[in-house]
Parts: structure tokens; C-alpha cells; sequence
């Protein structure tokens, strides 16, 4: 209802009520809600055809050995539609077309965080390593099997692990007699190793985190964070590496042997982007 005012014959004011038709109003909201929706998809719909068509582009431009063209189609695709394992996969096999090396195995590695479990970029990654001369210990087995998810992944596991595991342990708590049965019993330890070991896999993918592919080179490792430092030691472009804490325009990295010393940033990148080393 809304209430309005109206002037009678002598001046006085009076209040009007005036009713609202409730079924127009709650129509027109509709219309609205959907007319959005429908807009918010259509616009997402044109990304992702723009994307797929750029990524089209790209992947004929490699076909053809464009390998520079097909790169800058490629870092327009991630600008428009964000990273994807295809899409660093395609541009890893460029740089590695091109004889780029640290950028080649900083896009492996980044496809393979997105995609622990694809083989073609374990494939590839292994080869473009062993092609530069990049050969490294292998991870233990118990270690591989942690590595088929990323972050995200086992972040997933634990989640749903431990929500059926508190239910369970919540209708335990309403009915006890249902957990005489061997089935309930068993669903609750499974969830709980569940739990366990997605809560492993979570701890080893954070740290993760810090690595970092050198870019460069011409890198070398200071023995300090200032340019008139002396060089530690020269590290190979392509190498993986946990990186630390920064200081200025450096970098304190530490290299699969042990190895450790400042980079400077612009020699060295993170696997996953959106780390900040600033």
C-alpha cells in the first residue's frame, strides 16, 4: 500500500491510500532479475567465444612456426579470459620452439599446478628438462602421489572429508544406535583418513608456494642484496627454485642442491602468478 496526499474542495490536506498492485511490482522484478542474468551470460558467453577464437589464432600461428605471434595471441587470451593449463601449456611448447628455457619450464610448471594430473605436460616438462640439461632427483613415490592435486585440490578433499565426518560424528551424538552397524562404522574411519591425508597433501602443496623458475641466463646469486656484491655463484636459466624473502630489487632464492644467494627480481619468476615478491 502506499499512502499519498490529496487537496479537498476547502484546502485541507487529507491521506489517500492508494493500493499497489502486488502481482505487477513482483512481475517486474522478475523480468528484471532474468534480464540480468541473461546479460551477465550473454557478456560471459562473447569472453569466452572471444577467448576460444584468440586461442585459435594462436595455436595456427604455432602450426605454422610464428612461434612470437602465437605467444602474444596467447598472453592476450590470458588477459581476457585468465590462466588455463591449455593455454600455458601451448605457450610453454612456443617457448621451447624458440630455445627459451626459463620461460618454457615457468609455463610447464604453471600448466602442471593448474593440471597435477595431465600427463602430456608431465611429459613435456620431463623432456624440455632433460633437453637443457635440467636432469634433477626424482620426487619419492609417496611424494608423487601428493603432486596429482594442487592446492586447491586437496584444500577440496579435506573439505568434503570433514563435513561427512562431522555428520557422522554429529548423528552419532543424536542416535548411537546407529553406528552399531559395520557400514557407518566404516564410512567414519575412511573419512577420517580421508581427512588425514588430504590434510598432507594440503601441508605439502602450501609449500609449494614460494617456487620460482629463473628467467634469465645471465642470472647469478649475490651474496647480499646490493649490487656491489660479490657473485656466490651462477644459476642455470630454467632452475627451480624456493624462493624467500626480498630486499629492494632482490630475491633470496634457495636452488634444489642447497644452493642459495639474492637474484634480482627481474631474473626470476614465480610458478604461480598471483604471488607477490614485492
Amino acid at each position: 500500500m502506499v499512502s499519498v496526499q490529496s487537496v479537498d474542495q476547502d484546502g485541507d490536506k487529507k491521506m489517500k491510500i492508494v493500493p499497489v498492485n502486488k502481482a505487477k511490482v513482483f512481475n517486474f522484478l522478475k523480468v528484471a532479475v532474468v534480464a540480468t542474468l541473461l546479460s551477465c551470460v550473454s557478456f560471459s558467453g562473447a569472453i569466452a567465444d572471444t577467448g576460444e577464437d584468440l586461442f585459435a589464432l594462436g595455436n595456427q600461428a604455432y602450426a605454422e612456426g610464428r612461434y612470437d605471434e602465437a605467444l602474444s595471441i596467447y598472453e592476450r587470451v590470458i588477459q581476457e579470459t585468465g590462466y588455463s593449463a591449455s593455454v600455458l601449456y601451448n605457450m610453454a611448447n612456443a617457448y621451447y620452439q624458440k630455445k627459451d628455457v626459463g620461460h618454457a619450464i615457468l609455463n610447464y610448471e604453471r600448466a602442471l599446478y593448474l593440471y597435477p594430473g595431465n600427463a602430456d605436460i608431465r611429459v613435456n616438462l620431463a623432456l624440455a628438462r632433460k633437453a637443457f640439461g635440467l636432469i634433477s632427483d626424482p620426487s619419492p613415490s609417496w611424494q608423487q602421489f601428493f603432486d596429482r592435486f594442487s592446492l586447491n585440490g586437496w584444500a577440496v578433499v579435506v573439505s568434503g572429508a570433514f563435513g561427512v565426518f562431522s555428520l557422522l560424528f554429529l548423528l552419532r551424538g543424536i542416535r548411537p544406535a546407529i553406528f552399531r552397524g559395520a557400514a557407518l562404522r566404516t564410512a567414519a574411519i575412511a573419512s577420517l583418513l580421508i581427512l588425514l591425508t588430504g590434510g598432507t597433501g594440503l601441508a605439502l602443496q602450501y609449500g609449494n608456494l614460494g617456487r620460482g623458475v629463473v628467467t634469465r641466463d645471465d642470472a647469478r646469486l649475490l651474496v647480499s642484496p646490493f649490487d656491489s656484491a660479490p657473485s656466490a655463484a651462477s644459476i642455470q636459466d630454467g632452475k627451480l627454485v624456493r624462493m624467500g624473502r626480498t630486499y629492494r630489487d632482490y630475491v633470496l632464492v634457495k636452488g634444489e642442491n642447497g644452493q642459495s644467494g639474492w637474484i634480482k627480481k627481474d631474473a626470476i619468476q614465480p610458478v604461480i602468478p598471483s604471488r607477490s615478491y614485492s
